[in-house]
């Protein structure tokens, strides 16, 4: 197993998950408070209901990354590629787990945003400070078995660009 000083996924992991949370500010600030909760088409969510489950999904992982965890025996990043596959492929269309999914309300846009920019903050202090080979026990992805916080890491950077292409979708019908 490399160290975590010369695994090429750690040590794009913050410069990675920077840009992505930085489009995610600028494409949901791009949204008219009015745009923000108006649902674009049948079957759509609206903005603030994508923000608010990026939202909940990122607090759902902050808490398993803070959880126990147990040291690893293989390559901390080994099921990177497998989580990219999932959730960049764009054909592919998700249920959202009831524990993720959005509430009807209308969505406050400085609220949201603000809501974002904490809990993207405060994964970004984790992955600076935390043993990223270490295997979080508190799992929350199925069909991945056990993901390192490096894995986890990812996982947040993959769903959020994910999201950000639906948020794109959105604003083309705004």
């Amino acid at each position: 197993m490399e160290s975590q000083l010369t695994n090429t996924p750690t040590l794009q992991l913050l410069p990675e998950f920077e840009s992505i949370a930085a489009e995610l500010f600028e494409v949901l600030s791009s949204f008219t408070e009015e745009d923000i909760n108006t649902i674009p088409f049948e079957g759509s969510w609206t903005a603030g209901q994508v923000g608010e489950h990026i939202y909940k999904s990122a607090s759902g992982i902050s808490h398993s990354l803070q959880g126990e965890v147990k040291q690893t025996d293989r390559d901390p990043g080994q099921k990177i590629e497998a989580i990219r596959d999932v959730f960049l492929n764009f054909d592919l269309k998700f249920t959202s787990p009831e524990f993720i999914r959005p509430s009807e309300l209308p969505h406050d846009k400085t609220l949201l945003l603000r809501c974002l920019k904490i809990i993207m903050e405060e994964i970004r202090q984790q992955a600076q400070t935390q043993d990223l080979t270490a295997i979080c026990l508190q799992s929350v992805l199925p069909g991945f078995g056990d993901l390192t916080r490096l894995e986890l890491n990812y996982f947040i950077i993959f769903h959020t660009q994910r999201h950000i292409h639906q948020l794109k979708k959105i604003k083309s019908y705004c």
